[in-house]
């Protein structure tokens, strides 16, 4: 296969130990297969159930995640996230600066044995032994990823980290525009910053204003296709930095769908 090359982010080493609305997530310690999801776990009501689709609930549900990341999903709502982004067995997803690898691990058990996950700044620990076999972990210059060729572009709270380190979000965006199919989507997560407030607050709150995200991913040719207040925290009046203790892991997210327009 022939990869694309893609604008240079070597910087991005400090951006492993950025997870999850300001938790690192602890390395997997068991080798599990990959699940290939059967039937939904249980929910905590029945819309609940109904609007998970079981492949999604199975991913979340199975005893094979380490605990630690399972301790997390409270805050997290990963099944209720991974549904509104349309996650799906047999989906090739690529996951941009995939950290801790939270959210690379239950990707890894919805896609399963007929999808992929390309991953950028996975942890070692969580692919180690071969132990998400689906997962590719690759670096930040060549994804080795053909045009048109991925369901679903994923990053969770580095947003703001791209901003703050300068890079050239034009490139990148395109780069990622190109690997996606037409209708594809392009999930951005990340932690929000007062409004109107712009980058200000990038480096030392590390959070972001959504319109900035907005107006940067609509400019490069994506449609903004739905946003969601699953980890909105309206508690958070966005003046503390994301890992102030009395906030981490609970910060006021705001959680964008874009899709590459079918046309494309």
């Amino acid at each position: 296969m022939t990869g694309l090359r893609f604008v240079r982010l070597a910087f991005f080493v400090s951006l492993v130990t950025i997870a999850a609305c300001g938790k690192p997530a602890a390395p997997a310690a068991t080798t599990p297969p990959v699940a290939t999801p059967t039937a939904a776990a249980t929910a905590t009501s029945d819309n609940a159930a109904a609007a998970i689709p079981a492949p999604i609930a199975a991913a979340v549900a199975d005893p094979a995640r380490p605990p630690a990341d399972v301790a997390r999903d409270a805050d997290r709502k990963p099944a209720e996230t991974l549904a509104f982004y349309g996650a799906k067995p047999g989906d090739v997803v690529f996951e941009f600066v995939a950290g801790g690898g939270y959210f690379t691990e239950i990707l890894s058990r919805v896609v399963g044995s007929t999808g992929r996950v390309v991953a950028t700044r996975v942890e070692p620990a969580r692919i180690a032994g071969n132990r998400l076999p689906n997962v590719t972990a690759v670096g930040d210059n060549d994804w080795g990823l053909e045009p048109d060729s991925v369901d679903l572009a994923f990053t969770a709270l580095n947003y703001h980290d791209v901003i703050n380190l300068k890079v050239d979000r034009g490139p990148l965006l395109a780069n990622i525009y190109k690997i996606l199919k037409p209708g594809a989507t392009f999930a951005v997560i990340d932690h929000a910053a007062e409004a109107g407030s712009g980058t200000r607050d990038v480096g030392t709150l590390h959070r972001v204003d959504e319109q900035v995200v907005m107006s940067e991913v609509k400019a490069a040719g994506f449609e903004l296709v739905g946003e969601s207040d699953l980890l909105r925290n309206p508690a958070d009046n966005h003046t503390l930095a994301v890992f102030d203790p009395s906030i981490r892991g609970k910060t006021d997210c705001f959680v964008l769908k874009f899709r590459k327009p079918t046309a494309a």
